[in-house]
């Protein structure tokens, strides 16, 4: 099932490019390869600008567009990490999951193995279809690699590759402090590209995830999740999380206070 939120955010989407006009601008925009000023598209589309203006207003607040204010003009530029979601949503709602890589039908075809700096850009991409949904964290893009790579343990993040060895998704953890006595504890994420949802690829996974750890000594896996966010609280449940608390409006997301269940997992095994 699609989560109320989820559908609420599709339906913007969907509403928004329910013109042929917004069809087209967008693709002028994304061919373009660079922000456009408005009036370079009036010109290319041959339409008024107050059409153009309008249409440009529409897609923006469905998230299909960033508008930049420079003096007298306006520049405009798609929003990538909108359009990453886009036909993981289509095929979610139809209930026939769209594989992105591959024809694997058993979450057993698939395996992991530690993520490699040229994995970035599929890594990249499934971090933004998951952002485009509304519910899986505070940030509102993917960092740079630089930072990703500077801010994860280097042994303790891994990705799932399809039989072609496309990456289908990825998890990674950090140190929630350099205090020593927080030495055993790390907070993680893990995110799995929409086509491959609800296919055995996030716990598979979350749990290379707790065998890696704990053979590097974590006592405590921890993170916090949306609770809206159904998916990712059941996930973590099947693999041995519990959830120790609910935040309640611990930060504004999109305008709104969001509140966030901390789960938290700890080792039998480490001590």
């Amino acid at each position: 099932m699609i989560s109320s939120q989820q559908a609420s955010t599709w339906a913007s989407w969907f509403r928004a490019l329910g013109d042929p006009t917004r069809i087209e601008l967008l693709h002028v925009l994304a061919t373009a390869g660079e922000p456009m000023k408005v009036g370079a598209l009036v010109e290319r589309l041959g339409i008024a600008q107050s059409t153009v203006s309008h249409h440009l207003g529409r897609l923006s607040d469905a998230g299909f567009v960033r508008l930049r204010r420079d003096g007298p003009t306006t520049w405009c530029e798609v929003n990538r990490r909108c359009f990453a979601g886009l036909p993981g949503a289509a095929s979610a709602i139809m209930g026939q999951p769209e594989r992105t890589s591959g024809e694997a039908a058993d979450p057993r075809d698939l395996s992991v193995r530690p993520l490699d700096p040229a994995d970035w850009p599929a890594v990249r991409q499934i971090y933004a279809a998951g952002i485009a949904t509304g519910d899986a964290t505070f940030e509102e893009e993917p960092p740079s690699w630089e930072d990703f790579d500077a801010h994860r343990i280097a042994g303790l993040r891994f990705v799932a590759v399809a039989p072609d060895q496309a990456v289908v998704g990825w998890v990674a953890a950090s140190p929630v402090s350099d205090r020593c006595a927080y030495a055993g504890v790390i907070e993680h994420s893990v995110y799995v590209d929409p086509g491959w949802q609800r296919r055995g690829a996030g716990r598979l996974l979350l749990e290379h995830l707790i065998r890696a750890s704990e053979s590097a000594g974590i006592w405590t896996i921890q993170s916090g999740v949306f609770p809206e966010n159904t998916a990712s609280r059941a996930l973590h449940g099947r693999c041995g999380f519990r959830e120790v608390g609910l935040r309640e409006r611990v930060g504004r997301h999109h305008g709104r206070w969001r509140d966030v269940v901390m789960l938290e997992r700890r080792s039998p095994t480490v001590s």
